[in-house]
């Protein structure tokens, strides 16, 4: 006998389809929007990657997403006591990136890969006349970790001096930074309660101390650095907690932090600033941590050195991206141009080893 379809079941069939042709008209305009923006469709439909990018913006676009994700994340944080995968809760407000937690299984691949791009890197230098000075950047969980609920592996705190010690193995000229920050920080913060960057103090204390260890570099300007202003600072942290700041609201309470202008008090004017020769023999390459105004790394070098100098920082893309672009930049080719300052982020070494052979193979004709 056939089953006998009901009103209910009537009407939730009936549902479901309008439900769909809803679903069908609401996508339509963003399948042609898609469509429009994209070069080499073909290409990228015959090896998947034209439907893992569809996905993606569909994704992005989809009404009631960003309720649905922050209802999950208050489940998430009230039954589990966690934010998102990409922030881990610290005391009194501090948050840290999980990247600092997760250690890879072959780390000592990673570092060796990653040692061996930065001797390449060095050969190109010195072939050109250029001395290379890594300044490595501590990881924020090892200086701050005080504030820490979760504290790290001893192998992570032994990261950045086993780094060190291997670039001095390989004669690379390092500048050490983390013990002046470790002396300093019960006085101030060397890094953001909610970010993943160092705070004005700790870049200043960086470039103090880089200029401490190579008195050859201090020039003979005269810049000095002034407070011009205040910010309060969100932080990129804050942008993994998905859950409603009402449930922990100390973790979105902005970081208010003064701003900073160098300039250099000597500054030529007339026909000198027009016509006079400005010869620039230092370089800074580096991350975010140069890159970002608000720290103002390159202002409290240029004081803390003397000196003016290039800059070639890039955000998000580690520091192999920035170095990429000066080797493949004219600055490489400039006599005048003697000392390479690599701001190198120590947290790069936890990157996935999978990631520096592709890198590897895409650069080889920079190294």
């Amino acid at each position: 006998m056939l089953p006998v379809m009901k009103t209910a079941s009537k009407a939730n069939g009936v549902m479901f389809i309008l439900m769909l042709v809803g679903m069908f008209a609401y996508s339509l305009p963003a399948v042609f929007n898609f469509a429009r923006n994209q070069t080499q469709s073909m290409d990228m439909f015959f090896d998947g990657e034209l439907l893992r990018k569809f996905e993606t913006f569909y994704d992005k676009r989809l009404f009631l997403r960003d309720a649905s994700v922050q209802q999950w994340a208050n489940v998430q944080y009230l039954l589990f006591h966690e934010g998102t995968s990409g922030a881990v809760f610290g005391r009194d407000g501090w948050l840290f990136s999980n990247q600092e937690y997760l250690v890879p299984n072959d780390l000592l691949g990673n570092v060796d890969d990653q040692l061996a791009q930065i001797a390449k890197v060095r050969a190109t230098l010195e072939a050109s006349g250029k001395q290379l000075i890594i300044l490595p950047v501590p990881l924020k969980l090892d200086v701050e970790r005080r504030h820490a609920l979760e504290q790290p592996s001893d192998q992570l705190l032994g990261l950045h001096d086993e780094f060190v010690s291997r670039l001095q193995q390989q004669q690379v000229v390092v500048s050490p930074v983390r013990a002046t920050f470790m002396a300093a920080v019960d006085e101030q913060d060397m890094f953001l309660r909610n970010d993943t960057h160092w705070s004005p103090d700790g870049a200043r204390l960086a470039a103090m101390e880089l200029a401490r260890q190579h008195p050859e570099l201090i020039g003979a300007r005269h810049y000095a650095s002034a407070v011009s202003g205040n910010k309060a600072v969100k932080g990129d942290l804050v942008n993994f907690l998905n859950f409603d700041p009402r449930l922990k609201p100390q973790y979105f309470v902005p970081v208010d932090i003064q701003l900073y202008e160098t300039l250099d008090s000597e500054q030529r004017t007339g026909a000198d600033a027009l016509f006079g020769e400005v010869q620039q023999n230092l370089m800074l390459v580096g991350t975010s941590y140069s890159r970002i105004d608000d720290w103002n790394f390159v202002g409290f070098l240029k004081e803390a050195l003397q000196s003016d100098m290039l800059s070639i920082a890039v955000e998000a893309k580690g520091p192999f991206q920035a170095m990429d672009e000066f080797l493949a930049s004219d600055a490489l080719k400039d006599p005048g141009l003697t000392t390479v300052i690599w701001e190198f982020p120590v947290r790069t070494l936890l990157a996935q080893r999978t990631t520096w052979r592709m890198k590897n193979q895409q650069n080889s004709t920079h190294f």
